[in-house]
């Protein structure tokens, strides 16, 4: 069993993501931390850009209030908060299948993914995997009919639905009031969790968690799309000091006068605070999925906790993969990590042998950034040819000088298991101090853990159309000039990129091709 990092897990787990799920959820691990108290989110002057009130539901950027079924308040949440991005972003999308999210959730065949059944709870982060691993959300009219037993497994969803991708999330855990408004305003909600205790509810219409709350911990989550400053603090049943609520998209049905929505009071004792239910985010970004995309991953669950048991900066993770010599431009590189303003680096890694290389001589810088939030983060490459097998690494330089990656890694619950990863040697690498070891080595070596974990780093991958020379994946006239500036030999070209100029399909590169080719441009 694991020493330090069982440690590390179970803090996560008790004080920062309690078991969510309808009504009254309680998980044994949480007195294992002292941490009971949460932390309201720090507050600043309010941003005069932003808007006194603003509504998602007026604007038009939110579906149907459903009712959920089970304790899958998560799933309804988390499909919520996608389906509104898609709408604020112009996709007139119809409903997505709860019931497709709760079968992927579901322990496997082979015993590994969420421990879970049907009805049970979830985490934050089970929704967040389920999205940014492309297997949804998936629309209801793709899912179809799915019925669920007692019997049925996670590898039972199809995983080739998903019409949409996520690729990177905003986590807003313990983020000031300002952040968080324009996270909604720019993303047209955010999916936040909070401890439904039914006295400090209102007519089903308002609530308010006291800070001096000690009592047990009622997990919900739901989709946060709006707020109102002038919200008057006489309204809750327990007033707080200042006015000022929350807009909630709540999954229980048209139960209340607003049809189903409520407000909670921006003084709530958990909502967007940074020490029970973390990490709640806002959907940042998303790929309309093709056949020409590949999502390259070496898990599908997403980041469990994040791999920060190594006390050292500018600690460099990798996967390794191996690429589909069809899909060789490398579009981006996801990864999750928990710490903001974190400069990184992504190399390619070439083996040597069956591993990467550790001769940094030989590593192939790719792309130089900051993460300017904590989360998934996109890093959108300059369309970079890639192909056989490598590792993408991503290198950290985080501000209190420890590195921080996210991690599929197991979790237990009152001395259970609740999530089990699937990981194996050969799939991530760690490299620090001129070494190159096995992730699994190093939880074995470090922790006594065979289980281990895998690193969250993915590769979107590009299959490009003939005339994509530029392989930027679109077909447009700068593709027909450099042909011609090819033709004129001012600039060169790979081999990949001459066998997709070459327009016409004779084998001969010339000026008839990109001759053909301006003219289907202008005929399109």
């Amino acid at each position: 069993m694991k020493n330090k990092s069982l440690i590390k897990i179970l803090s996560v787990f008790a004080s920062a993501a309690l078991l969510t799920g309808a009504f009254s959820v309680t998980a044994g691990a949480a007195e294992s931390d002292g941490q009971l108290a949460a932390a309201i989110p720090s507050q600043e002057p309010d941003d005069p850009s932003l808007p006194v009130r603003y509504s998602s539901v007026e604007e038009g950027y939110v579906t149907e209030i459903k009712r959920q079924g089970f304790n899958d308040c998560w799933a309804y949440s988390t499909l919520a908060a996608f389906e509104t991005k898609l709408l604020k972003s112009g996709y007139n999308v119809g409903n997505m299948s709860e019931p497709h999210l709760n079968l992927w959730a579901m322990t496997r065949k082979d015993g590994t993914g969420w421990l879970r059944q049907r009805t049970s709870s979830g985490l934050v982060y089970t929704g967040s995997g389920y999205l940014a691993s492309w297997q949804g959300g998936v629309l209801e009219s793709d899912a179809g009919s799915i019925t669920i037993t007692s019997d049925s497994k996670g590898d039972e969803a199809a995983p080739d639905l998903a019409r949409f991708g996520v690729t990177s999330l905003r986590y807003l855990s313990g983020e000031s009031r300002n952040v968080i408004k324009r996270a909604i305003l720019d993303n047209g909600g955010a999916l936040a969790a909070y401890s439904h205790n039914t006295p400090y509810s209102k007519d089903n219409l308002t609530y308010y968690l006291p800070p001096s709350y000690t009592g047990s911990v009622n997990g919900h989550m739901i989709e946060v799309v709006g707020w109102d400053d002038n919200f008057s603090k006489s309204r809750f049943s327990t007033a707080p000091q200042n006015d000022g609520a929350w807009l909630v998209k709540n999954s229980w049905g048209n139960n209340n006068s607003e049809g189903g929505y409520i407000w909670i009071s921006y003084e709530d004792k958990y909502l967007f605070g940074a020490d029970k239910f973390v990490p709640v985010y806002a959907i940042e970004d998303f790929e309309e999925i093709t056949e020409r995309k590949k999502l390259i991953q070496n898990e599908i669950y997403g980041a469990i906790c994040d791999f920060n048991y190594i006390n050292e900066n500018n600690v460099t993770f990798l996967n390794r993969f191996t690429f589909d010599d069809s899909f060789y431009v490398l579009d981006k590189v996801i990864f999750e990590t928990r710490k903001k303003n974190t400069g990184y680096t992504i190399y390619f890694v070439p083996d040597e042998g069956s591993a990467p290389t550790a001769d940094t001589s030989r590593w192939r810088e790719l792309y130089r950034g900051v993460s300017d939030y904590a989360g998934y983060i996109c890093a959108d490459l300059d369309n970079i040819e890639i192909s056989g097998s490598g590792s993408i690494a991503v290198q950290l330089n985080c501000e209190d000088g420890v590195s921080s990656i996210g991690v599929d890694e197991w979790l237990t619950v009152g001395g259970s298991y609740f999530f089990l990863n699937n990981s194996d040697y050969g799939m991530s690498y760690v490299y620090r101090g001129g070494v190159m070891q096995d992730v699994m080595q190093w939880y074995k070596d470090e922790e006594n853990d065979s289980i281990g974990g895998t690193f969250v780093i993915k590769a979107l991958t590009i299959s490009p159309e003939a005339g994509d020379v530029n392989l930027d994946g679109q077909v447009n006239i700068s593709d027909a000039t450099l042909i011609q500036f090819y033709l004129a030999e001012l600039s060169d070209l790979s081999a990949n990129q001459k066998t997709l100029a070459d327009v016409n399909g004779d084998g001969e590169l010339d000026i008839s091709d990109a001759t053909e080719l301006q003219f289907r441009i202008a005929s399109e």
